[in-house]
């Protein structure tokens, strides 16, 4: 509900995982420094999901869905990421591609050629694009957005903080919104008085040089909350709520449940 009242998804910055060996794997296989790994997991943002054919897989529905409790968000992008500007859209690979294998072994030769030879190569944006085989079950999809704003005021102004529990201690991640498309032209949004106007304020480029992300479908576990007839009037609640907030129908929020 917070992402469709708030016309927004959230991509959070790497201090947001708690699986921290994903980090030391990628630090190793891309010769990233403590320091420069540091650098990447606060200023690396990303939002994580997977191919729609995957609404039926059961791990994912075991895993991230809560024990089919949860809801998966179903969307499409509507636009060309060659156009894009700071934005990274990419599968995760779950093995080393040989490029690096063979970055490695040229480095580490030119390093013994000119002992004194100093060099940075900037691949933090890639960290976030390789994990373990072990998780190659996920079939993860990641956007990514690498120091998306140029200026620290940007950040204080745009960006945000969440303090997470996990177990004993307090996690401290930042997180910054991507806005949702909305159909600002719908009668749904459009105010009859300047102060009931819904439509969604932003500059008139912003789908341009970002993902045009426009939400297609909502699907519930079998195990949510909702049982029976209690299902139909929040099924009805939530799809007039997407209307007003999103200025459309979302085509597949069918009271069916998953699993």
């Amino acid at each position: 509900m917070s992402i469709i009242n708030n016309r927004e998804f959230r991509l959070y910055n790497l201090h947001n995982s708690s699986d921290h060996e994903e980090f030391v794997y990628s630090a190793e296989k891309l010769l990233l420094s403590e320091k420069h790994i540091e650098y990447s997991k606060r200023y690396l943002y990303t939002l994580s999901f997977c191919e729609a054919k995957e609404l039926n897989n059961s791990d994912l529905w075991e895993s991230y869905g809560q024990k089919y409790t949860g809801v998966a968000i179903e969307f499409e992008i509507n636009n060309d990421p060659n156009f894009w500007k700071k934005f990274i859209l990419s599968e995760v690979f779950y093995k080393l591609p040989n490029k690096f294998i063979s970055l490695k072994y040229e480095l580490d030769k030119l390093q013994k050629k000119y002992p004194g030879t100093s060099y940075f190569i900037d691949l933090g944006k890639l960290i976030a694009f390789h994990k373990k085989t072990m998780f190659s079950r996920e079939r993860e999809i990641r956007l990514a957005t690498y120091f998306p704003y140029d200026r620290k005021e940007a950040y204080e102004v745009f960006g945000n903080t969440e303090f997470k529990y996990d177990k004993d201690k307090v996690r401290i991640t930042d997180y910054i919104p991507l806005k949702l498309w909305v159909n600002n032209t719908s009668p749904f949004v459009k105010g009859s008085r300047p102060e009931f106007d819904k439509s969604l304020k932003v500059e008139e480029s912003y789908f341009d040089k970002n993902p045009r992300i426009k939400i297609s479908g909502i699907h519930f576990g079998k195990n949510c909350m909702f049982k029976g007839q209690d299902f139909i009037p929040f099924w009805k609640k939530l799809n007039y709520i997407t209307k007003i907030k999103l200025g459309y129908e979302i085509e597949n929020l069918k009271p069916n449940l998953y699993g």
